[in-house]
């Protein structure tokens, strides 16, 4: 593996993720070139479909069964593709298009092959790419020109589901029927006054804690997972074997072995039970100010100033450069790095270690980590909804008994390769059963206000939360009203 390729493929990811799915903050901005949100007004999407929206003024609804409004049309229950009567006499010459930033793979190729001879219909499969894939699809939708199913993440509740931009999966799917896992959490999240706008599949999609065994071996420490499987792992024990694994290895008076680093930050406030948005009688109130998020802020900076655990920033190499390097013991970092000829596992072995993120002194949930959270749903351009709710549900199916039985091999195989054993994956499907996803970008702006509390070096984290917390629930206030 070049180490050249591995990063241009990180970097990559990260700047989608960081688009579509999630509030990463630089850390590195100085304070004074920070933007002042409470100078900006935030942008604007084109107005679209409003018709299509009833803002309930009485909050979003979260929790409950993952259900919602179907249509019977579709046989929700199902458990194998061929279960499913269709007449293509229904859908002959009809046509679904969907809207990507990869290309087609050969699961996915041989489900359209087998929808299309079975419905009579085309599915348009279509790869933008992912630096406009965002503004184009707004747009797109916008002006009735956007494909059937898209993808899209935390940025959709509620801003795009107020301006009109999605179509509930719940009006043709019974997500409580559905023979294949979702995720609660997840439902939950995209629920919006009682219409669920995603298939809430689930699986082991949340960034993870990512640590080197051998670093810790040598040091005699104990390393995350065996804390963790002891019930011993929190933000003290993650301090202790961060100071703990340090080392000067070439005794000229530096460290160049470091405990931590990482780029992504929400899992500080998760994992300490705190969020950026908290619901109060079904509205949507800053979470900033609440002592929880005012503790991790805190402790993020600690980690820096007074614990000195976190490697100094390094403008040419980013975190998994830096431990597949064996210059940091631990990351935190996205779930896509783990898989592929040149992922964590490929490049590490069994020398890589995997664990949750320790829980905070306020936590009262066994896990506090980052979900993966860009997802699948129907646009509102969609001009044959039925259809594409149809094709959401079959490509999720196995064609019958065989290739069920197939598929359950081939995962069993391919969990023991990724996460290195069975048990290992089990914690992660834990871990995204609990995990939170970041709701910065479905409330435009507030990831601004977030950037600027972290930047505010100035000060100290209550204070930045004092100084800003009235501009983060503004930018709320206004998404929430559809403005």
């Amino acid at each position: 593996m070049k180490t050249r390729n591995f990063l241009t493929l990180t970097l990559a990811v990260l700047l989608l993720a960081g688009l579509l799915s999630a509030c990463n903050v630089n850390v590195n901005t100085p304070a004074d070139e920070a933007v002042d949100p409470a100078s900006e007004e935030p942008s604007e999407l084109p107005a679209a479909n409003t018709d299509q929206v009833n803002i309930n003024p009485e909050g979003n609804e979260v929790g409950g069964e993952v259900k919602g409004p179907t249509s019977t049309a579709i046989p929700s229950d199902a458990k194998y593709q061929k279960d499913i009567v269709i007449d293509p006499a229904t859908y002959a010459g009809k046509e679904i298009v969907i809207w990507t930033w990869w290309d087609v793979d050969e699961t996915e190729q041989e489900n359209i092959d087998r929808f299309e001879a079975a419905t009579g219909a085309k599915i348009t499969y279509v790869n933008k790419q992912f630096e406009v894939y965002a503004s184009d699809l707004v747009k797109a939708i916008a002006t009735g020109d956007g494909p059937d199913i898209c993808y899209f993440g935390s940025e959709a509740i509620p801003a795009y589901v107020t301006k009109g931009y999605l179509i509930p999966v719940s009006d043709y799917l019974d997500m409580s029927k559905v023979t294949f896992e979702t995720s609660q959490s997840v439902a939950d999240f995209f629920t919006f006054n009682g219409k669920l706008y995603v298939v809430p599949d689930t699986g082991p999609s949340t960034s993870k804690l990512y640590f080197r065994k051998d670093l810790f071996a040598n040091a005699s420490v104990d390393n995350p997972y065996d804390l963790w499987k002891a019930g011993k792992w929190t933000w003290d024990e993650f301090v202790r074997i961060g100071q703990e694994v340090k080392s000067d290895t070439d005794g000229d008076g530096e460290f160049d072995i470091w405990g931590y680093y990482s780029w992504q930050q929400e899992q500080l406030l998760y994992s300490n039970g705190a969020n950026y948005v908290q619901w109060v009688d079904g509205n949507p109130v800053e979470g900033l100010s609440d002592s929880k998020t005012v503790r991790a802020l805190e402790w993020d900076r600690a980690l820096n100033d007074q614990y000195g655990i976190v490697a100094p920033y390094d403008p040419d190499l980013d975190p998994t450069a830096m431990l597949v390097a064996g210059k940091i013991a631990m990351m935190y970092w996205g779930d896509w790095l783990l898989y592929g000829d040149e992922g964590l596992r490929a490049v590490l072995g069994d020398n890589l270690g995997i664990a949750p993120f320790p829980a905070g002194p306020d936590a009262t949930v066994p896990y506090g980590d980052a979900a993966a959270a860009t997802k699948e749903g129907l646009a509102a351009s969609a001009k044959e909804p039925e259809l594409a709710a149809l094709y959401l549900l079959y490509k999720r199916l196995p064609s019958d008994e065989a290739e069920e039985e197939e598929n359950r091999l081939q995962a069993e195989s391919d969990r023991i390769r990724d996460f290195g054993s069975l048990e290992v994956y089990e914690m992660c499907m834990e871990m995204a059963d609990n995990a939170v996803i970041n709701p910065c970008f479905g409330f435009t702006g507030l990831e601004d206000i977030v950037s600027a509390v972290r930047n505010a070096t100035d000060m100290t984290p209550a204070q930045a939360v004092e100084a800003y917390k009235q501009a983060a629930q503004g930018y709320i206030d206004r998404t929430w009203k559809g403005e």
